[in-house]
């Protein structure tokens, strides 16, 4: 409970955005451009806990521009990052040494669709908000919800600066700052760590199945040679992964760049399965190989995303906030993207506020059922119901997971039946009897270790402040993660956070927080769930600019 009378330092604004993505500048934009047109007074307000805006934003990206021309309808005609039209599409099944090119699955077609830098989009984003007069705040963490007396959110406190690993105030020590709010959108991504306190707190996953999750990972390359072809985006499936393990590779053209990258399912079952390490022998294939001659990397990065889709959407309003984007998992796994459902649904979040604002008078502090009214009636809703059954198919395997696709794309998502989700980290398998990985040795031009790749993302942490990978029972480390499943963490973790090493004769699991680049994989395919990912101080981690 908070009086805001004992907060001699606030803010307040009628609405807090929480994270400046896709789905949280939709929201803000579209709240701005109602409330100019009802000739109505509402301030507003993103907190990004990146250092700018874009900064912690990564993505393949193939953008569908649908939510765009609904707040933007202009944007082809004026100068921004979205430049390069698909012109092609390409799907390929890949052994150990060939292509076999298959049809183009009608999911991923990319008519009028975009490849992008999605990190660079949302800087636009964020001047396009800040003109229509959106306060845009970077570089703070919204750490904890404030309640009043009745339990309802009305705002946010962003967390304290300059703290030391013993968490006692060090000589820059600058504490949190409360931002109150008469609604709050959580708009964080994929595992945001506020809004899953809040969906645990509320019990928003009561009706919905356990989500689903992936990793993906992405090199940008600068190309000039002759297999370069601007506008070709190009799927796989297949190799490298192994027939139980669900994902695929992509591999886009554009403005002189390839963008080069593998999503991995995070329900697979291989213990040293290293995500880092498959992207790496993705570019040994003769296919890949080419298309990278005389190029250079110059940026790396990578993400967890949800798949789990309709049946894991919780429910989207609680007393005083909402959830709009991947926070809530509106990625048509179908398709591929969910880049235009998180900028829908912020669009559908904001006309929500707007209506309540007209009909009370007063936003002041509500449970908008509008939201989940009007996601419910969307085409988003039914975009998602129709594809509902084709991730959870792959759980038996890549060609049955391929046919129960085809059998859904087939008869348009209208099945009876709705597939059970299962959670990721309950499919790892012991490490006894599975083979020793083979990835290719690190040379610093086509193959990189994970702290060549890290140096490529900007990365930053202050090394004098409390870790914030946070193990919950140091006593499961050794014998259950290391002993049973090989110590998975220092396979997942694409930037060598978790290694293990000798200390006084005994092992130990050592973190090297300051590489971490906010994937947050490590919160959800932790054997026993015993890592908490919580963010460290405001405008630290990955520092994107072309992903």
């Amino acid at each position: 409970m908070v009086n805001k009378s004992e907060d001699s330092q606030h803010l307040s604004f009628d609405v807090v955005i929480v994270g400046g993505g896709p789905s949280g500048l939709c929201t803000a934009i579209r709240l701005a451009q109602r409330a100019k047109e009802e000739k109505s007074e509402l301030s507003i307000c993103v907190i990004e806990k990146g250092a700018q805006v874009g900064a912690h934003i990564i993505s393949g990206c193939i953008l569908n521009p649908e939510g765009l021309d609904n707040i933007l309808s202009e944007w082809r005609n004026q100068p921004g990052p979205i430049k390069t039209r698909v012109k092609k599409d390409r799907f390929y099944w890949l052994t150990n040494s060939s292509a076999l090119r298959l049809p183009v699955p009608p999911q991923i077609r990319n008519r009028e669709a975009y490849i992008v830098s999605l990190s660079k989009v949302c800087v636009w984003l964020g001047q396009v908000a800040e003109q229509l007069g959106v306060s845009v705040i970077p570089g703070y963490v919204a750490e904890k919800a404030l309640f009043n007396d009745h339990g309802e959110i009305i705002g946010v406190r962003t967390g304290d600066m300059g703290r030391q690993k013993n968490g006692k105030p060090g000589p820059q020590f600058q504490p949190g700052v409360a931002i109150y709010c008469k609604q709050l959108v959580l708009a964080e991504g994929c595992k945001g760590s506020l809004t899953e306190s809040l969906i645990d707190q509320y019990n928003l996953r009561e009706t919905c199945q356990p989500q689903n999750y992936a990793i993906g990972l992405k090199e940008v390359w600068q190309v000039k040679n002759s297999t370069y072809d601007d506008g070709l985006s190009i799927h796989t499936t297949g190799w490298p992964l192994d027939n139980k393990t669900y994902g695929g590779g992509f591999i886009y053209h554009y403005e002189g760049k390839i963008a080069l990258g593998i999503v991995i399912g995070l329900d697979y079952e291989v213990a040293n399965l290293d995500a880092h390490g498959e992207l790496q022998r993705m570019k040994t294939h003769p296919f890949i190989e080419r298309m990278l001659d005389n190029g250079k990397c110059i940026a790396y990065g990578s993400r967890a995303l949800n798949e789990g889709g309709f049946q894991a959407i919780p429910q989207l309003t609680l007393p005083g906030a909402m959830i709009v984007g991947c926070a809530a998992g509106f990625l048509n796994v179908a398709q591929l993207k969910g880049t235009h459902n998180a900028m829908k649904s912020g669009i559908l979040a904001a006309d929500a506020i707007i209506d309540t604002l007209q009909k009370k008078g007063d936003l002041g502090v509500t449970r908008c059922i509008a939201y989940q009214d009007k996601f419910e009636q969307s085409t988003m809703y039914r975009e998602l119901k129709r594809v509902r059954n084709i991730r959870p198919g792959f759980y038996t395997g890549r060609i049955r997971g391929l046919l129960n696709a085809a059998f859904e794309t087939a008869t348009y998502g209208l099945a009876p039946w709705t597939l059970s989700l299962e959670r990721d980290e309950s499919k790892l398998k012991p490490i006894a009897g599975q083979p020793k990985q083979h990835y290719p040795k690190p040379d610093g031009k086509r193959f990189f270790s994970k702290t060549d790749s890290v140096r490529l993302t900007g990365t930053n942490h202050t090394e004098d402040q409390p870790c914030h990978l946070i193990i919950k029972d140091p006593s499961r480390v050794i014998p259950i993660n290391y002993k049973i499943y090989g110590g998975p963490e220092q396979y997942y973790c694409p930037a060598n956070v978790y290694e293990y090493v000798k200390t006084d004769h005994k092992l130990a699991l050592q973190i090297n927080a300051q590489n971490c680049i906010h994937c947050k994989t490590c919160a959800i395919k932790d054997p026993g769930n015993n890592i908490e990912w919580v963010p460290p101080q405001g405008g630290e981690g990955p520092r994107y600019s072309e992903t």
